[in-house]
């Protein structure tokens, strides 16, 4: 079956003064249709990276130096200029973690959502503003037609939000890229985002790659999961794989590090910096690994796959 997007080998490095740090290597995925997919690790751990190389949203410094990246079928990884922004925004959308960045603010909400709606689907100033009062409303925001003029500072986190979701959802995209959607939200707010993203990915069968480090949100929103450490995709599987069976000693870290109702017991798996972690061609982990052997200092491991669609790359197997 082919895939909706599948990205293979995929490498970026971005180049500064220190010369090249390679932020992603050799990671694989892929998002089929009408999925949820989530991507998890620390911070640093390339997740933001891979996924934003996809629509090429890296800085300048940044570039893609090695894999390949098919969208329905097709390479996107040399398309530039118009070809490029034809699937951007409209094909693929994106949902920024930091709506106060990515919004404009010397623009009003309802000027931008105009715009937005005009460049990708060919509408008059007034059918685009009618369609922009329809879509704020569907995501929630009460008196649409107020808040077309309001400025992003003048909303609330939450609202800033539900008008990225607007957005990203205005030119019914295939797939959407939801960048830590509920970061520096309150737990009430994150529920009411994660609901809304759940019911627009329901109702318009859309694909949704979830970027987070809250294993807490891919529970509840993936059906599939892969876990990103050191810029290497290090296990992959469904999420009950992930969460019931994981198979690499940084997985099992991660869940042993969530907070636990009714344990006062604090466990410290992660308590180092990634970039202590290993160089080049090595494990990322295998400097803070329970389990790391003499192999794990030596060479990458290869991937092997634990159950059916369930992979692991790690040098020891079977652990518990």
């Amino acid at each position: 079956m082919e895939h909706l997007l599948e990205v293979k080998d995929l490498a970026v490095s971005f180049y500064g003064d220190l010369g090249e740090t390679k932020a992603v290597k050799n990671a694989s995925f892929y998002v089929d249709q009408g999925e949820v997919f989530g991507i998890v690790g620390e911070s640093g751990s390339g997740k933001s990276v891979a996924t934003k190389s996809i629509l090429k949203l890296g800085p300048e410094n940044c570039k893609i130096i090695g894999g390949s990246i098919t969208f329905q079928g097709e390479s996107i990884i040399e398309k530039e200029g118009k070809e490029l922004r034809a699937i951007r925004g409209n094909e693929i959308s994106i949902v920024f973690q930091d709506s106060l960045s990515a919004l404009n603010p010397v623009y009003t909400i309802g000027s931008k959502m105009v715009e937005l709606l005009r460049r990708h689907n060919h509408m008059t100033k007034k059918e685009a503003y009618e369609k922009s009062v329809e879509l704020l409303t569907s995501v929630g925001i009460a008196d649409a037609r107020k808040h077309m003029k309001s400025y992003p500072h003048e909303l609330s986190g939450g609202m800033r939000q539900r008008v990225m979701i607007a957005m990203a959802i205005s030119s019914n995209p295939k797939l959407m890229i939801a960048d830590e959607p509920t970061t520096a939200l309150d737990v009430t707010i994150q529920a009411q985002i994660l609901h809304l993203l759940r019911d627009i990915q329901k109702k318009t069968k859309m694909s949704v790659i979830m970027i987070t480090h809250d294993l807490g949100v891919v529970a509840q929103m993936c059906s599939r999961i892969a876990v990103m450490c050191g810029g290497y995709v290090v296990e992959q599987g469904s999420a009950e794989d992930i969460f019931y069976r994981p198979q690499h000693p940084y997985t099992q870290a991660l869940i042993a590090s969530m907070p636990k109702v009714g344990s006062d017991k604090l466990v410290q798996f992660l308590e180092r910096n990634v970039s202590e972690d290993g160089g080049d061609g090595l494990c990322p982990f295998y400097r803070r690994c329970r389990h790391a052997s003499e192999a794990c200092a030596k060479s990458l491991p290869a991937f092997y796959e634990s159950e059916k669609g369930h992979f692991v790359l790690c040098h020891v197997r079977g652990i518990e």
